[in-house]
């Protein structure tokens, strides 16, 4: 027999959820932009014609849209698009919304950046199979596009590789996910959701473990786990050259989920149903599970309203005016180096100033494994896999910013400006 219940007052009394749930996963009124690149109409504009040209392939036959199709939510519903020489590709084609909070772009996160994103799939053969040259000398032989350009960028006013890419990533940085009614319940309206929902989300939050890993307001930590299911697949594990991380994979975003069918890196899963019941006991049993990863079981009224939940996530009104906000990160000034703890996957500390010639030392005093890395100028700091009680020293040689981050949880960044 079902609990009958559960207003959120009734949740927080019974400890299966707390203020601070709502809380985080409240939508934030504002879209974040770099502060290297700042929110701009024209380039948002020019992004988004660049998204449906199809000079950026090289037959001039697709276009980004082609797969993330905007009838269908930036999607194309199907377990894998078909890659041009007529065999499926590897991975889905992912949900593109509400970007802007990414972080480390691809399933297996190669790329560090929407820029970088931008033109992996236009050089892929398998996929848009252009040359960024070939890319170029299409756009520049339209003058509409010379004009739109200069426009857009009136301090490098020509198409260029990097220019294409900063467009297309301001474009996809204002793609969002509409009001849910999840929203409306979590800013107060205790009828916008079914009391089965209610229960769901207390699950979600409790006993079924799912927010270990679908945290924050788009339900993902932007981390990369290995969730048992099969195949060979490497996925981050290939990235970052790490055996303990084999199998694992960037953890989805759940706004519109409902929508999103099939699911898993490889669209393995046709419903939520199934994916429900892989993580009830058809987990594959391997090393390099997540520790985040719950083992369960869930009684079919438990399923039932953790769909209830999940589909409650789903849109049924369009997202608020775009409010965008640049990034501006405030550096502590330190005279001597400290320790950096490494705790539920955020560094202790966001920003440090330090001398050059001076190193960090980070300390893993968490339940999971962890890592160090930074790129600058073409160098590169990877200190391997650090596993709880471990200890690093990152050194910084040259004067310069470095950002700090730990390749499994990508959320967990540290700027560092060494002088």
């Amino acid at each position: 027999m079902k609990r009958a219940l559960l207003p959120l007052a009734a949740l927080l009394l019974a400890g299966t959820a707390t203020a601070a749930d709502l809380t985080a996963l409240r939508r934030p009124a504002t879209v974040p932009f770099p502060a290297e690149t700042p929110y701009s109409a024209a380039v948002v504009r020019l992004g988004e014609r660049l998204f449906h040209e199809p000079a950026l392939s090289g037959a001039g036959d697709r276009s980004c849209a082609s797969c993330h199709e905007p009838a269908k939510g930036f999607h194309d519903g199907r377990r894998s698009a078909d890659g041009l020489d007529g065999r499926p590709l590897d991975r889905r084609t992912p949900f593109i919304a509400n970007l802007a909070w990414g972080e480390r772009f691809f399933w297996d996160g190669r790329a560090a950046s929407l820029e970088e994103q931008a033109l992996g799939p236009v050089q892929n053969p398998r996929e848009m199979n252009q040359t960024l040259d070939g890319m170029v000398a299409a756009l520049s032989a339209n003058p509409a596009y010379k004009a739109l350009f200069a426009t857009a960028f009136p301090d490098e006013p020509r198409v260029t590789p990097g220019t294409v890419a900063r467009a297309l990533a301001a474009f996809e940085r204002t793609l969002l996910s509409g009001v849910a009614p999840f929203d409306r319940w979590a800013a107060g309206d205790e009828g916008a959701v079914p009391e089965a929902a209610k229960r769901g989300f207390a699950l979600f939050t409790g006993k079924a473990g799912c927010a270990n890993c679908h945290s924050g307001w788009v339900f993902t930590d932007h981390a990369f786990h290995d969730i048992g299911l099969p195949g060979d697949d490497r996925g981050r594990g290939a990235v970052l050259g790490e055996a303990k991380l084999n199998h694992a994979f960037k953890t989805p975003a759940l706004r519109d989920v409902g929508r999103h069918a099939p699911y898993m890196h490889d669209g393995s899963l046709a419903t939520l149903e199934a994916v429900l019941d892989h993580y009830a006991g058809r987990v594959i049993d391997r090393p390099t599970l997540s520790p985040d990863l719950p083992r369960l079981t869930l009684a079919a009224d438990e399923k039932a309203d953790l769909l209830a939940f999940l589909r409650s996530l789903d849109a049924d009104a369009p997202p608020p005016a775009l409010v965008p906000e640049t990034a501006v990160t405030t550096v502590a000034a330190l005279t001597a180096p400290p320790e950096i703890g490494q705790r539920d996957k955020r560094f202790s500390l966001s920003a440090v100033r330090i001398r050059a010639g001076q190193a960090l030392r980070v300390h893993n005093n968490d339940v999971r494994d962890h890592n160090v890395r930074y790129e600058r100028d073409g160098r590169e700091f990877n200190s391997s896999i650090q596993e709880p009680g471990q200890s690093v020293s990152v050194p910084f040689t040259e004067a310069g910013t470095y950002r700090v981050f730990c390749g499994i949880h990508p959320k967990m960044k540290l700027r560092v400006d060494v002088e």
